[in-house]
């Protein structure tokens, strides 16, 4: 259906005309019209939640985003489709987190099939890598890096929320770029990026934000130091991420708890062993 939308140019979907077009060409929704808006706010809503169903999907799943060939353009970093507006970060890093899931699709295949090009490989690495620290250091996070003491500015909760919510992301974005990489190898190299984490969830992220950080919370809390285990526990056996009407969020402490051990037990543990584990869990 969303891949009909772009081949057919929204034209199967009985939108208006005007709405076709301001769809198509991506423009800002300036019209007086009730009909227009409504179909382009509606869309958009739908189009950019799909995405971001798709990018959370293929992290558990092992696999590329269903859907990447459409991201750069739906949601490019001047998209009027905003992810931020719906599950709080933004754009640039979503993208980044998509590459990442593919990343990983695309070395387990190349070693099954025994073609695994190590250069290309790390080279889209190294990519990724400079593209999260350049959103970081270029503005999209207001000049932060992600190496800055969390400590050292206070922030208007309402209004910076996408901006913590990014940073948040960012860090994990970050550790899952080294897992896919190494697996849980050779984390001692993360412990900067893990503590920053770490004490960032712990001090600077309002409780009430938890529910929005399922997926970094769990990517966090898989590298996690041994000494930083109770705090994850505590996060994923308790409100607000625990939830009546989100049974699934209850299988995520006890993937933890096996994580954990195996990082202890199992030699050369990777990241797609993980995902045995997990069986396609939403992390939502």
């Amino acid at each position: 259906m969303y891949q009909q939308a772009h081949k057919t140019d929204l034209a199967r979907f009985g939108l208006a005309e005007r709405s076709r077009k301001v769809l198509y060409e991506d423009l800002s929704l300036l019209e007086p019209e009730a009909v227009v808006a409504e179909e382009v706010v509606s869309f958009r809503f739908f189009g950019g939640t799909i995405i971001w169903l798709d990018i959370i999907s293929s992290i558990t799943a092992g696999t590329a985003p269903r859907l990447l060939p459409y991201h750069f353009s739906v949601i490019a970093p001047n998209s009027q489709t905003q992810l931020e507006d719906l599950m709080g970060c933004k754009n640039w890093m979503m993208l980044q987190i998509g590459r990442i899931a593919a990343l990983h699709e695309h070395k387990i295949q190349a070693l099954q099939q025994r073609s695994f090009d190590c250069s290309n490989f790390e080279q889209t690495v190294s990519e990724i890598s400079r593209e999260v620290q350049c959103g970081l250091t270029q503005g999209a996070l207001e000049g932060f890096s992600i190496s800055e003491c969390d400590s050292a500015t206070m922030f208007n909760t309402k209004s910076d929320s996408p901006m913590l919510l990014t940073r948040i992301f960012a860090y994990m974005a970050s550790l899952y770029l080294h897992v896919v990489t190494y697996g849980f190898q050779k984390l001692d190299v993360l412990d900067t990026t893990i503590s920053g984490a770490v004490r960032m969830l712990r001090t600077r992220i309002p409780v009430h934000l938890l529910p929005a950080l399922v997926l970094p919370l769990y990517i966090i809390g898989s590298v996690a130091k041994q000494e930083d285990e109770h705090f994850f526990r505590t996060i994923f056996s308790s409100p607000p991420l625990l939830d009546p009407a989100l049974k699934h969020r209850e299988r995520v402490l006890p993937i933890l708890e096996e994580i954990w051990s195996r990082r202890k037990t199992t030699p050369g543990f990777e990241w797609k062993d993980s995902l045995d584990l997990t069986h396609d869990i939403m992390l939502i």
